[in-house]
């Protein structure tokens, strides 16, 4: 008589996610404080760099998020289309007495 499996099944999705995660967190981390250190330092020609670059870093943001958005709306619009095209309509045949 065998028994039950009693481990979790392994999901490498979710294992490359934390990783991905925990690399995320720590580069923030690490550019959060290099920010702090420059905003908090005397030195103009520094601080107007990071504000510059963190302006930058927004703005790429703001753009991946928007054109991912647009390229998934794109993506499932061109799915229908394939989809409606390959599914033969069927019309109903008129019943004769």
């Amino acid at each position: 008589m065998s028994q039950p499996e009693r481990r979790l099944p392994f999901v490498a999705d979710e294992a490359k996610f934390s990783t991905q995660r925990l690399v995320t967190y720590v580069i923030l981390i690490i550019f959060a404080s290099v920010v702090a250190n420059v905003l908090v330092g005397q030195d103009q020609a520094e601080r107007s760099t990071i504000i510059q670059t963190v302006i930058n870093f927004a703005m790429l943001s703001i753009g991946f998020w928007l054109g991912t958005s647009k390229g998934a709306a794109d993506k499932e619009v061109s799915a229908a289309r394939i989809l409606e095209s390959a599914v033969p309509k069927i019309t109903p045949q008129p019943k004769g007495d």
